[in-house]
This record gives structure tokens, C-alpha cells and sequence, in this order.
């Protein structure tokens, strides 16, 4: 008999997974992790020294009664607020949920018959999916993107009001010895730190390995653990049931394909070879 090889188990937290997440950024005791990430990600004059945790479930509008979460929020020593949410799935109106996100808060801020001088929004989006550009080419070497209220022509910024940041992991591609600064190393980190069982000495500035302290599993306590856990579970779960829905999606889409072939006269080997059914389905149509 062949020897079964065991299994690796996972040492650091996936980031980019919404339990991961919330077990890092969640923690108050990391609240020194979550002020690098942001800083690294937030646009060169603009820097937070301290933040508090705000709560990330709010009530909707009067007239819909409906709640929305963000999955991290707190507020910086100027009254800034960031956001931070994590997109591992891809969603057709991602962009614009994040205008809605940022703009409700932004809005919330106003007080009634007040000057509207409220502190910026910022959101930061950590992606694991892509986000697409007209122009490609001018992206090339460019991980974070940065999107604002400019002037057209002259790019002439008035006032800070809404930011909304992107971190592109999935174009991220660099090997560990390409990345040449601090911004890239985190985004290596964020993007494949979960594979890692140890740190990297390449990786041993304080800021990082704080980062990696802060996703270290074994280091979590028993109640901590116990609710990482279960978020993973929950989100494995979720997974699935989108994974499922997809190829059941998918199956219908290629039967009715297969119909309409089959009525056009097309060989029953050509459509099974084109929509991946079995010539015996297609036969039955």
C-alpha cells in the first residue's frame, strides 16, 4: 500500500475570505494592523495616527426599513470614516454598491439644516475579483486605484468628500522576491499569506510581522477560535449554494442551447462536443 500523505493545515487566516477577515480587522487588539493596512492604501497625503471602531450595521432608508452592513467601519482622529470590505465573488454592480455604501454614510453625517462641512468617507475595497478598465495598458505595474470627485479637465479636486480605493489582488502577480516596497509586500501578504506556514525573512519589518501575528490561527483564544470557526463554516456553506446555483445555471443555458441546435439540424456529436452534454440528453430534447 502507497503512503497517504497528511494533509497541511492552514497556520494564517485567508484575508480575502470574510471570516479571516473579520477575525483580523474585527479585533480591536489589532487595531495597529488595521491602521497600516489603511494607510498603505489611502493616497500619499492622507494619513490616520488613531481610529475608533464604529458599529457596521446600519438602518436603511425610512421608506425600505432596510438594514445594510459594511464589513468594517471606524473613524479616524480627524472624524474621517473608513470603510473597508472584502469582494471575493464577482457582483455586476459592485462599483456602484460601493458609491451607495460610501454616499449613505457621507450622507448620514449631515445634520438637518446644518453647512454640510462633514469629514470625508473613504472606502477601501480589498479584491479578489477583477475590476476592469477601459484602457489596460495604463494599469500595467498599477495595483491600487483611486476614485473621487475631480474636474474633468484639469483633475482639480474641491473639497475631500467621497474616496473610494481599490487594492486589485487578483492582478497582483508579483513573486515575493519582486516585490520591491512596502505596498506590494502587504498586498503579497493580504493576497497569499493564508499558504504560508511561517514568516517569510523577507517579511520581517515590525509592520508586517504584526500582520502576520494578527492572522496567526494558533494564537487565537478558545472563544475567538470557536466563532472563526463557524464564519468559516458559514461561508463554505454560502459558497457552495453561489457555486451550485452557477452550474445549475450553466446546465440550463446549455440545454437550451442544445435545443435550438438540435432544431437548426446541427449533429448531435458536434452539440454535445460544443455544450458538454451527452448525446443520449440531446437525443431526448
Amino acid at each position: 500500500m502507497g503512503e497517504t500523505k497528511n494533509a497541511v493545515v492552514q497556520r494564517y487566516v485567508d484575508l480575502l475570505s470574510n471570516g479571516g477577515f473579520k477575525a483580523v480587522f474585527g479585533d480591536r487588539n489589532n487595531k495597529d494592523v488595521v491602521i497600516s493596512v489603511i494607510n498603505m492604501l489611502l493616497p500619499e497625503d492622507k494619513r490616520v495616527k488613531d481610529i475608533e471602531y464604529a458599529p457596521t450595521e446600519h438602518q436603511g432608508q425610512l421608506e425600505t426599513n432596510k438594514e445594510f452592513r459594511y464589513d468594517f467601519m471606524c473613524r479616524g482622529t480627524d472624524n474621517s470614516f473608513f470603510i473597508v470590505e472584502v469582494q471575493s465573488n464577482p457582483e455586476e454592480f459592485w462599483f456602484k454598491r460601493c458609491v451607495s455604501y460610501a454616499s449613505r454614510l457621507y450622507d448620514r453625517q449631515n445634520k438637518r439644516g446644518g453647512e454640510y462641512d462633514v469629514p470625508p468617507v473613504y472606502l477601501i475595497g480589498l479584491m479578489g475579483i477583477d475590476v476592469k478598465h477601459e484602457r489596460p495598458e495604463l494599469w500595467k505595474g498599477r495595483y491600487v486605484s483611486e476614485y473621487t470627485f475631480r474636474e474633468k479637465l484639469t483633475g482639480e479636486l474641491q473639497d475631500d468628500t467621497i474616496f473610494i480605493i481599490f487594492a486589485e489582488l487578483r492582478r497582483f502577480d508579483k513573486q515575493l522576491d519582486e516585490c520591491h516596497d512596502d505596498l506590494e509586500k502587504m498586498l503579497y501578504i493580504i493576497k497569499n499569506g493564508w499558504r504560508l506556514q511561517k514568516q517569510p525573512r523577507k517579511l520581517r519589518a515590525e509592520i508586517f510581522t504584526r500582520l502576520f501575528q494578527a492572522c496567526d490561527i494558533p494564537r487565537f483564544d478558545e472563544a475567538k477560535r470557536i466563532q472563526y470557526d463557524k464564519d468559516m463554516f458559514d461561508e463554505r456553506r454560502y459558497n457552495g449554494e453561489i457555486n451550485a446555483a452557477r452550474k445549475e445555471g450553466r446546465q440550463e443555458a446549455n440545454t437550451e442551447a442544445a435545443r435550438k441546435f438540435k432544431l437548426l439540424g446541427v449533429d448531435v456529436e458536434i452539440i454535445a462536443q460544443a455544450t458538454g452534454l451527452a448525446v443520449e440528453e440531446i437525443e431526448k430534447l
